[in-house]
């Protein structure tokens, strides 16, 4: 079912300001500089000259400050996911709230584009136990995928016994199969080494490791015939995202490495034929 075609994997582009990540938001000044625009160009020109394809996932604010990020995404035959509206997490919300999001940017994005999205993927990997009902309002929806579950423990976010690999999850229990359920999770990537789950699919962990051991890990997933999903945020790749004081760790975790995140990404799109989720999807009759 979800056997790879020509080792074909999926990118993904979380398209984000720099004010967004959790250890962010929380000092950012109210005369903020926007650079959504530029870092949306600068992705653009990176993943031209691989000729890939990639899934951008969208946080729904930005939408109404730049409407016209809608078409430019789609006039290149990128796919749109929505990224939740003003990047909270899942489990600062609840199902009415999320619901209500949900319809508003599907609105949005049916009135500039007049299409509609068939993914998301939660702010800050919040899909878990304690948010399932987000699921169950996905499908209501007419989402067909979702790439939320960060399947490896970290101090923020992670269900470490979710699957690894593509699945139908349960409303029950996130780490359980539930074949009757149309909505497809595809967790991040992770390499399995002696018993550990080490996070390689992207944001800190792409920037901290070596490329050689993302490769393995791209590698390890293929040979077990699935795509690795590998993913970027747009502010990574911009040379002037702006940087905040954010204390020893926080800071560690959100900027190092930053420069390099170009340069980790065009060794990995050499390497690797990606595709969009929906591109995928696709080829395998799943849509």
């Amino acid at each position: 079912m979800f056997g790879l075609i020509d080792l074909e994997n999926i990118l993904c582009v979380d398209v984000e300001g720099w004010y967004h990540p959790e250890y962010v938001k929380r000092k950012v000044p109210k005369n903020k500089e926007e650079r959504i625009i530029q870092s949306l160009k600068i992705t653009f020109q990176l993943l031209s000259q691989y000729d890939v394809n990639a899934t951008f996932f969208i946080v729904g604010e930005l939408v109404e400050k730049y409407p016209e990020m809608i078409e430019m995404i789609s006039e290149r035959g990128y796919e749109l996911g929505f990224h939740g509206y003003y990047h909270e997490p899942l489990w600062a919300l609840n199902a009415d709230a999320f619901r209500r999001q949900v319809m508003k940017f599907n609105s949005k994005v049916q009135s500039i584009i007049g299409g509609k999205c068939s993914g998301f993927r939660a702010p800050s990997a919040s899909l878990d136990n304690r948010t399932l009902w987000a699921l169950d309002i996905l499908e209501e929806n007419g989402y067909l995928y979702d790439s939320s579950v960060f399947p490896s423990k970290t101090p923020l976010y992670g269900v470490p016994t979710a699957p690894i690999i593509p699945y139908h999850p349960s409303s029950r229990n996130i780490t359980d199969q539930d074949e009757d359920r149309r909505l497809i999770e595809f967790p991040a990537l992770v390499y399995p080494v002696l018993g550990l789950r080490i996070p390689t699919g992207g944001g800190f962990y792409l920037r901290l490791l070596p490329p050689s051991v993302i490769k393995k890990a791209v590698d390890k997933m293929n040979k077990r015939g699935f795509p690795a999903v590998l993913s970027f945020h747009t502010w990574e790749v911009d040379p002037d995202t702006p940087r905040l004081r954010l204390g020893l760790i926080k800071s560690f975790i959100t900027y190092y490495n930053l420069n390099a995140t170009r340069k980790k990404m065009k060794f990995l799109l050499s390497k690797f034929q990606f595709v969009s989720f929906k591109e995928y999807l696709e080829k395998r009759g799943l849509i």
